[in-house]
């Protein structure tokens, strides 16, 4: 699911804001493939000038890290609020055939 309808939203709206969230999806998972680098949401937000809350961000990240397509990782960088945030990467064929080895050693590929 792209949108948390916690609003309450019916009809037309309810559609747009789906058909959104979705679009925000494959934008990000976009960058990542173009980008080839680990990235937190307040890079995401900054690097592609989206006009949108971070907490919009995280909810996509979330979204592709449950869809298979994204891997949390265990580094971090400082955010546009002062706090560490996690970096997020493309997930690889290696973590299908092995999908505990990048935590094995201490960190992520």
């Amino acid at each position: 699911m792209s949108f948390y309808n916690t609003t309450h939203e019916t009809g037309a709206a309810l559609k747009e804001s789906h058909h959104r969230a979705s679009s925000q999806e494959s934008k990000i998972l976009n960058y990542f493939l173009m980008s080839g680098e680990p990235l937190s949401p307040s890079m995401i937000l900054q690097r592609m000038r989206l006009d949108c809350p971070i907490t919009s961000v995280r909810r996509a990240l979330t979204n592709l890290t449950l869809d298979n397509k994204l891997v949390k990782t265990d580094d971090y960088s400082i955010g546009i609020y002062g706090k560490r945030e996690h970096l997020w990467r493309l997930k690889t064929e290696d973590d299908f055939i092995n999908p505990d080895q990048f935590s094995l050693f201490g960190g992520s590929k």
